[in-house]
């Protein structure tokens, strides 16, 4: 059946290209404004990530460009509409009618973010996270053969199409380099933590009633793009935490992968409106964990590049890798020493989570100079001017059209 399911959802997709060729060819002939540029995240089902918060940038600081959002989420434009956004579905006539319009086109994982058919000259992709893991051509999983059709079709991925990638630091550069190009990448910083470092915690994201609650984020990554449900097991341990958590004031936030999404809500249904572990959905947060991020004071993750933003703050973090073995042997390896870059206990079993747990809730210096240390290494900057210096190089390349 999963078999079946994939064929005809390949089949539809190469349908709908055939269908959006000839909108595909009009849409050379709409005149292109570099005034208007169009921003996306996620497939367009979030408005989230390093698009999000430059879109909140040009809004606020270039009058002069005409920010539009796309999202595939007729109730998600809506609600970015109701925020005072431009905002429209992706494929509908407005949508692809400013997609032609637009000079350029700002994403964080792919064309899919905005509308995957018409897609403006030049093209942004501030990425979604710092390369830990192996992605694009370093990951094997990646490599697939496309057939004749989809190496002929206008619309397939292509990383060599992007103008322009920022990146934080130059050791993320070099890993992005291998599969983008050398001359697209450039060390801007991302603009997602600009919201770290300025301490904005006034966008979406789950705030506990009183701020004097202690805060405890375990956003771990995806396993196989979601099709590995792993985390019913794991959410429960956590839940065994619920004696400490009372102890100590604090609140225990779980948000799982985007692509857990689904796996999320089920989780959600089982835990009670009292507990102090909480499931957060895209629906709260819309994808972005950022303001959230901001107001945690520790972080549990696995092998997610959020640890690496969260480094700015200096605040603890724990690394529960009790699958590391499996995860770089059958599903993808690391760009980096995963023991070397992780500033903080790496912990095989539950008992040394909550160990940890307990300690970094009363004195958080253990590994701070190991934080610090790695935090250097992979943010170049740190002035909370990562919007601007990445809206400039946008400005930079439309110049030199």
């Amino acid at each position: 059946m999963a078999k079946l399911t994939k064929c005809l959802s390949w089949v539809w997709r190469r349908f709908l290209d055939l269908l959006n060729i000839p909108l595909w060819l009009m849409a050379k002939l709409v005149p292109k404004s570099d005034r208007v540029w169009v921003f996306g995240a996620w497939a367009g089902d979030n408005f989230s990530d390093n698009p999000k918060w430059l879109l909140n940038y040009v809004r606020r600081e270039l009058p002069r460009i005409r920010p539009i959002w796309l999202t595939r989420q007729r109730k998600l434009a809506k609600l970015i509409n109701d925020m005072g956004i431009e905002c429209y579905y992706a494929y509908s006539f407005k949508g692809y009618y400013w997609s032609a319009k637009a000079k350029v086109g700002i994403v964080c994982v792919g064309l899919s973010d905005i509308n995957r058919y018409i897609t403006p000259p030049i093209l942004v992709n501030t990425w979604h996270g710092t390369p830990i893991k192996k992605v694009l051509e370093d990951f094997s999983g990646s490599k697939l053969a496309k057939t004749s059709l989809q190496r002929l079709s206008p619309f397939s991925e292509d990383p060599h199409r992007y103008a322009l990638v920022t990146t934080g630091s130059e050791p993320e550069a070099e890993v992005m380099k291998r599969s983008f190009g050398e001359k697209a990448v450039a060390v801007t910083g991302h603009p997602r933590n600009d919201a770290l470092i300025n301490n904005d915690i006034k966008a979406s994201g789950f705030i506990t009633q009183q701020e004097s609650h202690k805060k405890i984020l375990y956003p771990p990554t995806h396993r196989m793009e979601g099709r590995d449900k792993i985390f019913t097991e794991l959410v429960f341990q956590f839940m065994s935490l619920q004696t400490l958590l009372d102890d100590m004031d604090a609140f225990l936030l779980i948000k799982l992968h985007y692509y857990h999404r689904d796996e999320a809500r089920e989780l959600s249904s089982q835990v009670t409106a009292d507990s102090r572990v909480k499931i957060l959905l895209d629906e709260q947060t819309h994808g972005d964990v950022y303001p959230l991020l901001a107001q945690t004071d520790i972080l549990i993750t696995d092998y997610s590049s959020v640890y690496v933003d969260f480094l700015l703050t200096e605040k603890p973090i724990i690394f529960y890798c009790f699958d590391l073995t499996d995860y770089t042997q059958r599903e993808r390896g690391f760009n980096f020493n995963y023991l070397e870059v992780t500033p903080g206990p790496k912990c095989f079993s539950f008992d040394e989570v909550s160990y940890w747990v307990s300690t970094f809730l009363q004195d958080e210096t253990p590994y701070l100079e190991d934080r610090r240390r790695l935090k250097n290494t992979f943010h170049k900057w740190q002035d909370g001017q990562n919007s601007r210096r990445v809206t400039s190089k946008i400005l930079e390349t439309l110049e030199a059209l």
